[in-house]
């Protein structure tokens, strides 16, 4: 199979995804803290993946698509799968630990599986990383995230 019509299939699927995504969030109807719902960060997150997909889709038709895709790369798709595992560990392990610790530990276990080997990014990375999204979330959105057995209120 050539890497077009592959190209077109995948924009395809992820069109109908996005739009699938879109309708469901729908249905977190109601105000949030903020002057938006929600349903906001979902449809905004479909909106971007749509026109991701119909990127993809215009440039297989002008046949910008890749031209050997014919082998998989076996080294690759390990990757691939143990990082799926790893990030399936973190969604689990969030509502434990909290979003703050689950996301810097994510982000340190991710970057180290992925080979880099400087201790002092991996650390610097994951706690700037996981403070920014914090703090986005929690003090400018006002959105509430998983404390964890380790938070105790002021």
């Amino acid at each position: 199979m050539d890497s077009k019509r592959i190209d077109i299939g995948i924009g395809i699927i992820l069109c109908l995804l996005s739009v699938a995504i879109y309708l469901y969030a729908e249905q977190y109807a109601g105000r949030g803290v903020n002057s938006y719902g929600p349903n906001f960060f979902p449809q905004a997150l479909s909106f971007m993946l749509f026109l991701a997909a119909v990127g993809l889709i215009i440039q297989a038709l002008r046949g910008k698509a890749l031209k050997n895709l014919e082998a998989m790369n076996k080294p690759g798709l390990l990757r691939t799968a143990v990082t799926l595992l790893i990030a399936t560990a973190y969604v689990l392990l969030m509502n434990v630990l909290g979003f703050y610790l689950a996301t810097g530990l994510f982000l340190f276990v991710v970057m180290t599986y992925l080979g880099q080997k400087k201790l002092w990014i991996r650390v610097l990375v994951s706690v700037l990383v996981a403070t920014a999204v914090y703090s986005l979330f929690h003090y400018f959105l006002k959105i509430p995230l998983p404390e964890g057995i380790f938070y105790t209120p002021v």
